[in-house]
């Protein structure tokens, strides 16, 4: 399976001075929008439609949604869940 090579990302300066969920969460979603923005705006807009939502505010099932569908591995999703303070939804994989 594909991979986005997440490891890297949490070395890079600009996560270093994330210093709030909602940081890390725009930090993330920045990113995943320079990985593939046309897959990255279809499942924004499939997920919340015109709703801006504040990256904290991203259920545990929203961010695997998103990770998934933007081609993280379950590690990748299980690291940055972690890192937003979240956990695998009931029922996912482990």
């Amino acid at each position: 399976m594909a991979s986005l090579n997440l490891e890297a990302w949490w070395t890079e300066p600009g996560y270093g001075r994330c210093d709030s969920f909602s940081r890390r969460g725009a930090f993330i979603l920045h990113k995943l929008l320079k990985c593939d923005p046309a897959k990255f705006v279809y499942i924004m807009w499939n997920l919340y439609r015109a709703e801006a939502k504040d990256p904290q505010e991203i259920t545990p099932h929203e961010w695997q949604t998103i990770l998934a569908y933007m081609g993280a591995t379950e590690e990748e999703i299980k690291d940055v869940l972690g890192r937003m303070g979240g956990q695998l939804p009931r029922g996912a994989s482990e």
